[in-house]
């Protein structure tokens, strides 16, 4: 080949590359910057602010309308600005690259596109093809408030109530039914203070922190436990996802109201991984109050109210493929177009439900499951130290998130709920003692886990026998938080007041509740 020739083929490489990365550019900036700055992403909006501010910043400097002493005031001032911005938008940047990562590979289960050529090797004049899904998750992730929180974690509470899941049996339903309950208590504080004597109370309900601003995950679930954070399941920071302690020591103790937050993750029923998690947060939490100088059994917080939600296993997987396979296809839209099968495996995604079923139940499935609930035994039985300089945090590896296998390994395991509830139960049992009463009546309880079948969530009298269990054993911690214990049976009476509120045939009937009981309840009406 001539030298002239080569000159030409480098030279047409060149122009290539330099036409794909200004399309890039131009496609993140109008495609993914903008409108997610417009859709309220603050790391968007700090990059526009910078790129505004910085020709400002020029534009005082080469002004001659202010004097000297004004002019180096607002230029130092705009320098220290410049450089913080910078600082939270390179510290913004990295972490949603590593973010984005790891969700291509962990959680949409593919392989992050490479630059497309053509026939003779050349790379094509067009935007770089993971441009797309970035943007996606640059409208959708939320890197500087994750670091923010998990800066501030120490100085976090740890919910009260924990809806476990499963999926596609009326999680978000029924973390909806909580916040109703909440929202009920302002109006019945406000038409009557007192009921037979006591004092009603306003509930204040916070719900959990979300990396994905996404309208069915936000305000309901924190997904720390099956690994959406680079990984990291270490029991410490899982407070990272709620109020501050201050938050709550000003809602009990300044302004009287009653305080609860809660996580409800779908994920966390049928992972074989999250229980041991769970439980060794709430012993950490244990330990730290018995370690505060006060000596007894009575310092002991209680453990959280766990709730499970189920429904029929068949219409749960069914349900369940249909959700997967529309999660697949946005996927694709994305333009994710090869599975990460070295992760997964070749056998995944399953053609149909029935090679879902077999997937599931296959020796490799299996043996994933076994090693991912070992390996959680492990990290919560590692020796723990917290101080800063050489603490490292405890991670899964990517086989293990979010489920062993990936999401549609648990068609036909996340059916059998009995095991899942049982897991829990003797788990929590090992941590916390063997010995567990109802907080209501005072009576020994089957386990930690409040079932709460599907059905019941839809008609007014079931509804509030499942809720009135949950805020008994959530409100069993809050007054453990206040100076007296008696304060129970005033805690559960503003309770009762807000269930009755929102157990009423009227609020179901008018209700337009996403993910309503009724539609999951009904195949053909389900979203």
């Amino acid at each position: 080949m001539s030298t002239m020739a080569t000159i030409k083929i480098r030279f047409h490489t060149a122009n290539c590359l330099l036409r794909c990365l200004l399309l890039s550019i131009r496609e993140l900036i109008f495609s993914g910057i903008i409108p997610s700055a417009r859709s309220g992403r603050t790391l968007s909006r700090l990059t526009l602010l910078l790129s505004i501010h910085v020709p400002v910043h020029m534009l005082i400097s080469n002004s001659n309308q202010f004097n000297i002493n004004n002019k180096s005031t607002l230029q130092q001032l705009s320098i220290h600005f410049i450089a913080i911005n910078t600082l939270l938008n390179l510290c913004g940047y990295i972490f949603l690259i590593l973010l984005y990562r790891h969700s291509i590979q962990t959680i949409f289960n593919r392989k992050i596109p490479t630059l497309q050529r053509d026939k003779n090797g050349c790379i094509l004049p067009e935007p770089h093809p993971a441009i797309k899904s970035f943007n996606t998750h640059l409208s959708m992730l939320r890197p500087l408030e994750i670091l923010f929180r998990f800066a501030t974690a120490p100085l976090r509470v740890l919910p009260d109530v924990i809806v476990l899941g499963e999926t596609r049996c009326g999680t978000t339903n029924l973390c909806g039914h909580l916040v109703s309950v909440a929202e009920a208590s302002s109006s019945s504080s406000s038409r009557s203070g007192q009921i037979n004597g006591t004092r009603i109370s306003r509930i204040k309900c916070y719900t959990p922190f979300c990396p994905w601003a996404f309208p069915e995950l936000d305000h309901k679930e924190s997904f720390y436990f099956v690994g959406h954070y680079l990984g990291i399941v270490d029991p410490y920071f899982y407070r990272m996802a709620f109020p501050l302690k201050i938050t709550r020591w000003w809602e009990e103790r300044v302004l009287g109201n009653i305080f609860f937050c809660f996580d409800g993750c779908a994920q966390y029923l049928t992972s074989p991984s999250a229980p041991y998690l769970i439980a060794s947060a709430y012993q950490n939490e244990n330990s730290s109050s018995s370690s505060s100088g006060i000596i007894g059994e009575e310092c002991i917080p209680p453990p959280p109210s766990l709730v499970a939600c189920v429904r029929n296993p068949v219409d749960q997987a069914v349900s369940w493929w249909k959700y997967e396979n529309n999660a697949c296809s946005w996927g694709e839209s994305m333009g994710l177009t090869e599975w990460n099968t070295s992760l997964r495996s070749n056998d995944y995604p399953p053609k149909s439900i029935g090679d879902a079923l077999k997937f599931s139940q296959s020796r490799f499935i299996r043996k994933a499951y076994a090693d991912a609930e070992h390996l959680a035994k492990t990290l919560i039985t590692h020796q723990t130290s917290y101080n800063p300089f050489y603490y490292r945090m405890k991670r899964l590896p990517n086989w293990a998130i979010t489920w062993p296998g990936g999401q549609l390994s648990t068609i036909g395991r996340s059916g059998k709920y009995s095991g899942s509830i049982d897991r829990y139960n003797n788990v929590f049992s090992t941590m916390f003692g063997e010995k567990v009463e109802d907080s209501l009546e005072r009576k020994p309880r089957e386990g930690f886990v409040h079932i709460v079948p599907i059905e019941n969530q839809s008609r007014g009298l079931l509804l509030k026998g499942a809720l009135h269990p949950i805020f008994a054993d959530c409100m069993a911690r809050s007054a453990h938080r206040g100076s007296k214990q008696s304060d129970y049976a005033d805690l559960m009476a503003s309770i009762d007041c807000a269930i009755d509120n929102v157990c009423t045939e009227d609020n179901f009937n008018t209700s337009s509740r996403r993910n309503s009981g009724r539609s999951l309840a009904n195949m053909d009406l389900e979203p």
